[in-house]
């Protein structure tokens, strides 16, 4: 059987974390956190972030040449959600994306097994992934090294 693959949305596919992070620097507060999620134009901020390394082309090659099965994102808002799939098939993109709340785990949405990959820019996400009997690949653009664990760019992948 082939291995399937899951691939994460933000900090993958997207700079979408970095930018979140940016704009959240110095507000800590759950209060301030929340108004910022519900304050997000969702449609406009996933076309002003930056696409990681040629990663939608990429994704395209993958569910035409491997087993791409779904992306699987986390979600705050059910806006965020829609917004990130249409941002998907308006980019050629066609499998199912997965919803992950803030409160679930990525392996409580998709049930891991040996034959499904996870590759993720969240080493807990990866760890979590692993733990619950599926194989996940650490997406690192700043590692050292790469190997079957740590990738530099989604392109290892074809």
């Amino acid at each position: 059987m082939e291995k399937e693959l899951y691939i994460d949305f933000d900090g993958v596919i997207l700079d979408s974390q970095e930018r979140y992070k940016k704009d959240m620097l110095g507000k800590t507060a759950l209060d301030d956190w929340i108004s910022y999620l519900s304050s997000i134009e969702w449609y406009k901020f996933l076309r002003e972030c930056n696409e990681i390394d040629e990663s939608l082309s990429t994704l395209q090659k993958l569910q035409k040449y491997r087993n791409l099965k779904g992306i699987i994102t986390r979600i705050h808002a059910f806006d965020e959600g829609t917004e990130k799939v249409r941002f998907l098939r308006e980019h050629g993109i066609e499998v199912p994306v997965f919803y992950v709340l803030p409160e679930q785990s990525k392996s409580s949405i998709v049930i891991p097994n040996i034959d499904r990959i996870l590759v993720d820019d969240d080493i807990n996400n990866c760890l979590d992934w692993e733990q619950n009997g599926g194989k996940a690949i650490l997406l690192d653009p700043h590692s050292e090294i790469e190997s079957k664990a740590v990738i530099k760019s989604l392109k290892k992948l074809l």
